[in-house]
């Protein structure tokens, strides 16, 4: 770092002399931080670091939130800009454009608050800094003093210990002496009060540096002496004579710089002569798009070998003035150092004012009032042309001039011969021309550019001929690639964006380029609707038949512009934009376009379609089978070995999700990347988890831990160690809740499967295999589509195995790991954790019973927790899986410790998978056979209403989510989480009455409403909306219905049995009956009558059968069957009283083995059977559900529902009531 200027005691006086000498200590640091080009780099690098900014991804700031980090960043860079040697006028304006920018974060609130995850209180440190850099730059070493003092009052950390610890060491502390934070910012706040007391005392003078306060005077290197600007410190007179300065040194040097006309002329003749030769030899169409290689044409090296650019480039060098005498000069006059031509306005208009002029300096005045000209109609017109390059006519001029002006003219044509071909040669010489005009200094040259620049953009926004507008497009685009400056010149000149997306629209693929560049903000972009358009870009690049992979080219491509556009446009919105814009681009063809750049693209391309692959992916299942079927992820995975981190974190990201796939599919990746990769992944994946943090390493981790193991036998136990260990560290150790989540849920579906929509299917997979097989239970498990035929994936039950073993292999540690995730307050974490235990729990029941016995030791008790009524079924069954595999063989006797209510809880259990009915049976037997006890205490754990809607008149759960029907026509859809809170997800009115009933489609993946409208619909969830897909109309309005299969069963308001095909055509059933209910199960339909009688219907055949006759009673009416449940085996009926038969035995005969006595003069009117109650609503309590045991048939409570009851049902141990009153409650038997 630069040397610190001497130690400033803060107990020094507040006279001027001390406020001085730390004014120049202060200003001596900052010039030798920005007169040092690796000091000046390193603080840059320093600072980039710290707001953690890729300096390569810094082209869009489109976020609200990043506008702070941009304008800092861009501040910085604008400072550098201006220490470039340029002209004055270019330097001022730079240095306001940096102050204006740096002014935004340094207005941002200090402290408790942070942006883009940098605390506020380092961006308005950093940005006061840099002000104070800028105040140098401009002469105003007060304001300099009072900006860095400013810098350490909001954050004396980060100027001690990164920015300039030197001079904060000497300024602030005393040597072997500590100071706090507080005491630093005390002596910061003191100087800061005694340099603005000097500032104002001293208001009208010049604030320069004093030669007495400071042993040696800065040595600045020459590269930045132009910087250094003394013009706030100079009076219009001052100007004056420098402006009379410069004329007289330009006379000087223009008569030994003039080249003679003879020999210019003769240039300009050669040059049409080889323009016609080359005309007629090549008459070819120019490329549309950049060559990725175009930067070798502008190797200054190369410029002799081009007779036509050497040449101007030659009269340009030669009408330059001698530099140095220049600045020894005027340096020696003002202490400003300002070059020969560098002449902003304002000397212009001063020297125009001055009246006096030397006689022996003519011709230099002629040629500045040409100059003098030319801005004129610069500032009257807004844009320059040849035409008033050549006004002055009747003005008397020296024959110097007149060659002068011959000289431009010769020029003038030169440069629009070039800019009406779109030949690539002659684009690629307006390229060379810009440039060497740009390294020019002065009024003259700046001129030439924008004429170019103001030609260029009138063919564009004016031009009806595509030709044109693609070779001006083309050269702009050029231009703007090698000259990355030119675009502030541009864009000030306004360059309009609907004529860039017009010829975008036109396929002038280059303005996708322009786009780019400007930086427009993300809405400006989405109101262009420039999208279809991109995609053809994307889409119409040529691709090969095989992947190669090429370094980031040095110029921008249209390909690659138009993905990071699109990239944009799917990231930038609110969820809704960016799902829209992701479904424009969601189609096989478009993605076949998208996947074509990666078989020809470089990394910069790899990267931005990795991007939008990845969001491809997220959205929809389809684009994720696409790209699995027509991508090769080799080349991506070639991007590890990049020292970019950016490209290696979307990598990572892209392999992570891309592998979220069914499990067979995912194995066929793992082996693509083994096989094709020329470099050692394993190794690579190993840094990464070493070496990279956050979601990043977990991403390294999961994708280590897979690809070991498909080494068989393992090579080494270092990847599958370091792997596992990074995710069970972050389950167990990690601060960052979402950190925990992802570590959780790849360890969950790590040994399991995904759908194809990239959803995770393991717990699916593991309780299909654990025996769930009914569909009612199935639907409260959320969002599986049981279906699908990933869970009939062949190789899962393989992979699971492998994985286990290695996972199991790295010891009790593993098990520690998971029971910490178990005990996590974050439910997802815990859920997933579960998950976990419960596939490598398949692998332990093979295992010796050492390794059951340790299993059990730590995990067994926090499992047993998940086992409790009230919990989601998914937790319950998960839980059992595990209890299970744990305790087979001689594992069984470790059920012993089980509480009772463990016990009861996997009674009550038994009837959704044979493995809870096992382990019932088991604990039954360990237990001496003895009765269990059964609580009857019921807790109301649910209440939800949302008043307007009526009565709650049916009642379903499908995919874990619990449908409420409505008096007034709506379906209202609830999620009842974990602590049975609820939430309603959507509320839709589209019956035009009463919902009556609901009833899920066979295959789960629907759900059937009948109203007393005469419609029935049918409903699914689609991309997380719920959707009528369906509407069936009937004669009649609906009472109840019930699917199976491609049929459809209704019971209508006249209670008539009808039968709708897969034609939606209806045909009567069981005729000659009123029917009253009915149920399906085992293939059947049991239908209860008004007569009291039950039929039976078998669907596969459709034959009718009555398996209990009407009741002989002249009283018929009075015992109508208004309930017919079956469960486990055993068909309920109710009327006046309940019944119970087994099923089997009705083969034979109806034989009740059952009965709840009737009460005098009630009728049942809804009933639900669990495995331990019966719920009976009774016509003359219609408030109230009676409790009764299930076994025993004794009445043991009631629940009161606060009003009449109108729809009942039962799930996982819950039972639901829809009241009158618009209020469902819930209960729970504890």
């Amino acid at each position: 770092m630069a040397s610190p200027p001497n130690f400033i005691s803060c107990n020094e006086s507040s006279d001027l002399e001390s406020i001085q000498a730390l004014v120049v200590s202060i200003n001596d640091y900052i010039l030798s931080v920005i007169s040092d080009p690796e000091v000046w780099f390193s603080l840059k690098q320093q600072c980039i670091s710290m707001l953690s900014i890729e300096e390569e991804n810094t082209l869009f700031e489109f976020s609200s939130e990043h506008s702070a980090l941009s304008n800092l960043y861009w501040g910085i860079e604008s400072i550098e800009a201006s220490m470039q040697p340029e002209s004055s006028e270019e330097k001022t304006s730079r240095l306001r454009n940096s102050e204006r920018m740096l002014q935004m974060p340094a207005l941002l609130e200090e402290q408790g608050t942070t942006t883009s995850g940098v605390p506020n209180s380092t961006l308005v440190a950093l940005s006061y800094f840099y002000l104070s850099i800028v105040s140098c730059l401009q002469g105003d070493s007060l304001q300099t003093t009072l900006h860095f003092l400013q810098s350490v009052l909001v954050s004396p950390d980060v100027l001690i210990n990164d920015i300039a610890p030197e001079l904060c060491q000497c300024l602030f502390f005393t040597p072997g002496v500590f100071k706090s934070d507080e005491e630093v910012r005390e002596i910061a706040r003191k100087y800061k009060y005694r340099a603005t007391y000097y500032q104002v005392i001293s208001y009208g003078k010049s604030h320069q540096r004093s030669s007495e306060c400071t042993e040696k005077p800065l040595q600045m290197p020459k590269k930045y002496r132009p910087e250094i600007s003394t013009a706030n410190g100079y009076s219009v007179a001052k100007k004056l004579e420098l402006s009379e300065t410069c004329e007289s040194l330009q006379y000087q040097n223009l008569q030994g710089a003039d080249m003679q006309e003879d020999e210019l002329k003769d240039i300009f003749n050669k040059l049409k002569a080889s323009r016609k030769i080359e005309k007629s030899a090549n008459n070819s169409e120019g490329s549309s798009c950049l060559d990725w290689n175009l930067h070798e044409d502008y190797n200054p090296s190369e410029l002799g070998k081009d007779t036509r650019v050497m040449s101007l480039s030659d009269f340009l060098n030669d009408s330059q003035p001698t530099k140095a005498y220049n600045e020894e000069t005027l340096a020696k006059r003002s202490h400003s150092l300002i070059g020969h031509f560098n002449r902003s306005i304002f000397d212009i208009q001063a020297q125009q004012a001055y009246k006096t002029r030397s006689a022996h300096i003519e011709d230099v005045s002629s040629l500045r009032q040409l100059e003098l000209e030319e801005v004129s109609a610069y500032e009257h017109k807004g844009s320059i042309t040849f035409d008033g390059m050549r006004r002055g006519d009747g003005v008397q001029t020296h024959s110097r001039r007149a060659r002068r002006m011959s000289l431009w003219e010769n020029l003038q044509s030169f440069i629009k011969e070039v800019l009406g071909n779109d030949d690539e040669k002659y684009l690629s010489e307006v390229t060379m021309i810009y440039q060497m005009l740009n390294g020019k200094q002065g009024v003259k040259y700046s001129m030439l550019k924008d004429v170019i620049l103001d030609q260029l953009l009138t063919a564009i926004s004016s031009s009806e001929e595509k030709t044109v507008i693609k070779a001006s497009m083309t050269a702009l685009t050029k231009i703007i690639s090698v000259n990355r400056t030119a675009i502030e010149e541009v864009k000030k000149k306004g360059l309009n964006l609907s004529h860039l997306a017009n010829a975008l629209k036109q396929n002038v693929q280059e303005a996708a380029i322009l786009i780019y560049l400007i930086k427009p903000s993300p809405t400006e972009i989405k109101s262009l609707e420039l999208l279809p358009a991109l995609v053809d870009v994307v889409a119409s690049t040529s691709s090969s038949s095989s992947y190669t992979f090429r370094p980031s080219p040095p110029l921008l491509t249209p390909p690659a512009a138009s993905l990071m556009i699109i990239e944009v446009l799917i990231t930038a919105f609110d969820h809704a934009t960016n799902t829209m814009h992701l479904a424009e681009i969601s189609s096989p063809s478009v993605l076949g376009g998208l996947l074509d750049v990666a078989k020809s693209g470089n990394s910069g391309e790899f990267i931005s379609l990795a991007r939008v692959l990845v969001k491809c992916m997220e959205f929809d299942g389809i684009n994720r089978k696409y790209i699995y079927q027509h991508t090769r992820v080799t080349p991506f995975a070639h991007l590890l070995q990049s020292k970019d981190r950016e490209e290696i974190f979307i990598a990572l990201q892209f392999l992570h999700e891309v592998l979220k796939i069914p499990r067979s599919s995912a194995i066929k990746i793992l082996q693509q990347i083994k096989k094709e990769g020329s470099f050692d992944i394993q190794d690579t994946l190993l840094q990464c988890t070493k070496q990279l943090q956050g979601d990043h390493r977990l991403f390294a981790a999961d994708i280590l831990l897979q690809l070991n193991v498909l080494d068989s036998p393992p090579e080494s136990k270092k990847f599958r160690n370091e792997a596992t260990r990074a995710l069970l560290e972050a389950v167990t150790y990690s601060e960052c809740s979402n950190t925990q989540i992802l570590s959780a849920l790849i360890l969950s579906n790590i040994g399991g499967t995904y759908s194809w929509k990239g959803e995770p299917y393991t717990a699916a997979w593991l309780m299909k295999r654990g025996g769930l097989t009914s569909m009612p239970h199935m639907n409260m498990i959320r969002n599986i589509n049981w279906s699908d035929e990933c869970l009939q994936d062949t190789g899962i039950d393989g992979w699971c195995c492998k994985i286990a073993r290695r996972i199991i292999e790295t010891g009790k540690a593993t098990f520690c790991g998971l029971q910490e995730g178990l005990k996590s307050k974050n439910k997802s974490v815990a859920k997933a954790c579960l998950v976990a235990i419960a596939w490598l729990s398949i692998e332990i029941s093979k295992g010796p019973n050492s390794l059951k016995y340790s299993a059990c030791e730590v995990l067994l008790e926090e499992i047993s927790q998940f086992l409790h009524p009230g919990l989601e079924l998914e937790e319950r069954l998960l839980a059992c899986i595990c209890i299970y595999n744990f305790s087979s063989g001689k594992g069984i006797h470790k059920l012993i410790n089980f509480s009772e209510g463990v016990r009861e809880s996997l009674r009550r259990l038994s009837n959704v998978t044979w493995m809870a009915d096992e382990l019932h049976k088991a604990t039954y037997y360990l237990f001496s056979k003895s009765d269990q006890r059964i609580s009857c205490v019921h807790t109301q754990t649910i209440e939800m209403h949302q008043s307007g809607s009526g009565a709650v008149t049916a009642l379903i759960y499908h995919k874990g989510l619990l449908f409420s029907g409505y008096s007034d026509g709506s379906v209202k859809v609830w999620n009842v989480d974990e602590k049975l809170s609820s939430t309603l997800l959507w509320n839709i009115k589209e019956h035009k009455s009463a919902v009556t009933c609901f009833s899920v489609s066979e295959t789960g993946e629907s759900v059937l409403s009948g109203s007393a409208d005469k419609t029935i619909r049918i409903w699914q969830i689609v991309k997380g909306k719920l959707e009528c897909v369906e509407v069936i109309k009937t004669k009649e309005s609906i009472r109840k219905l019930e699917a199976s299969g491609n049929m459809i069963f209704v019971i209508t308001k006249g209670h008539k049995m009808k039968m709708i095909d897969s034609s939606r055509t209806s045909q009567s059933i069981f005729k000659g009956k009123s029917v009253k209910s009915m149920v399906s199960a085992q293939g059947k339909m049991y239908i209860g009558c008004i007569d009291s009688s039950i039929q039976e219907l078998i669907l596969a055949n459709k034959r009718e059968k009555e398996i209990r006759a009407p009741t002989r009673s002249w009283i018929i009416q009075n015992k109508p069957i208004s309930s017919v449940v079956v469960y486990k085996d055993m068909l309920y009926s109710s009327s006046t009283h309940v019944e119970m038969s087994n099923i089997k035995d009705l083969r034979r005969s109806y034989e009740p083995q059952m009965s709840i006595s009737a009460e005098k003069g009630s009728n049942i009117v809804a009933m639900g059977v669990v495995e331990d109650f019966i719920y009976l609503n009774r016509s003359s309590s219609t408030n109230t559900l009676q409790v009764w045991l299930r076994r025993t048939q004794q009445k043991v409570g009631r629940l009161s529902a606060g009003s009449k009851i109108t729809s009942l049902f039962t799930g996982n141990d819950i039972v639901f009531c829809g009241t009158e009153a618009g209020v469902i409650k819930g209960w729970v038997p504890l």
